[in-house]
């Protein structure tokens, strides 16, 4: 795996496009399409992807069979999340793009708290720096207002005021950074929901959703079924105080709502939700080419929570590949001409007490203090 500076800043960009009748999915249609979805797999590295391809049935395998670049890098040094898909929908490096990290200091604005969120507006007066390793546990008001360029679903809107620009993500700086300002819906999970801009209402599709979610969320789940060629990941890997990775199955007990995030039930929600506006605004069925933006943010949380080599990390790779593949099917199945692109905001390294089995003895943790 290629490091930059702390993570990998090594990527995949992926391409292809579908219709309900093509029996050839890696075949490029030569006419503009009439919706164009982006995907985001936060901290989905090309090594990643690479690593799983073989396995891969469903939506991941789709898009191997189109344009694959592998070795696409994010050329600025902060590869967090919020500069990460600051490029994405831009195309410009996120200094220039006003997005240098995920928070930053500026001493000159007024409150006492001088830490800036990348995706907040520290103009509104009460309002503080929020924790974004616990999201929505500040009191800052979400917004695009920092990113100072255009993305792509602004830039049509220029050249055709009739197409929508949607943007729907696990984190608001993922939504908020692929939409844009301009976007005309823009979602991201808040707790136990779908959130939207101050000020705007949540569309009935979404509102039915968080209200199936918000009924089921902290109920218990069993267990993951593990896919035949995830076994050999099951290995118990202690760290900590008395704590394990590699054996998990993401099987949530009463009350666990608290991790829902780092489990596959994550990014399921989000493209219940992306599939949810793609019906009830009927992208793709207008005079225009729409721009649907999805953040898909379980890996990162997986990658951090339990290492990118272990048990759920397959696990994890096999429901992506195969919740991608149920949303192509409701795309093909409303003979959409749609385009498909998938890329990430930056990759991840592995657990260091895993890293050390693997052959690399040097691996340890930062000491904290």
């Amino acid at each position: 795996m290629r490091k930059s500076t702390i993570v990998t800043a090594l990527t995949a960009l992926i391409t292809f496009s579908g219709t309900a009748n093509a029996e050839d999915h890696s075949e490029t249609k030569k006419s503009q399409p009439k919706l164009v979805v982006a995907i985001s797999v936060d901290q989905f590295s090309a090594d990643l992807f690479s690593e799983y391809r073989s396995s891969f049935t469903g939506g991941l395998k789709r898009l191997a069979n189109g344009v694959v670049f592998p070795s696409g890098y994010q050329s600025h040094a902060a590869t967090e999340t919020c500069p990460g898909h600051a490029t994405i929908m831009t195309g410009v490096h996120s200094g220039r793009a006003g997005i240098i990290a995920n928070n930053w200091i500026d001493l000159s604005i007024e409150r006492d708290d001088k830490t800036v969120y990348c995706a907040e507006d520290e103009r509104i007066e009460g309002t503080s720096f929020g924790d974004i390793t616990a999201p929505m546990q500040g009191d800052y008001v979400a917004s695009a207002w920092h990113l100072l360029v255009p993305t792509l679903g602004e830039r049509l809107q220029k050249i055709s005021p009739k197409s929508r620009n949607v943007a729907v993500a696990g984190k608001d700086r993922s939504a908020l950074m692929m939409g844009g300002k301009g976007v005309d819906d823009v979602y991201w999970w808040k707790g136990k929901g779908f959130a939207t801009l101050k000020g705007r209402n949540i569309s009935p599709s979404l509102t039915a959703l968080n209200k199936s979610i918000g009924e089921k969320i902290d109920r218990a789940r069993p267990a993951y079924a593990t896919p035949a060629h995830c076994a050999s990941r099951s290995a118990k890997i202690m760290h900590g105080d008395g704590k394990s990775v590699g054996d998990y199955a993401f099987q949530r007990p009463d009350g666990a709502a608290r991790i829902f995030r780092l489990s596959p039930d994550f990014d399921h929600a989000v493209i219940a939700a992306a599939t949810a506006m793609f019906d009830e605004l009927k992208l793709g069925r207008g005079e225009a080419t729409d721009i649907l933006s999805i953040g898909l943010s379980a890996t990162d949380y997986i990658g951090h929570a339990f290492g990118t080599e272990g048990l759920e990390m397959c696990i994890q790779m096999s429901e992506l590949d195969r919740s991608l593949g149920e949303f192509f099917d409701i795309l093909d199945g409303t003979g959409v001409d749609y385009t498909v692109m998938l890329t990430a905001d930056h990759g991840g390294l592995d657990l260091p007490e895993r890293m050390s089995l693997q052959g690399m003895p040097s691996a340890e943790r930062v000491d904290a203090n």
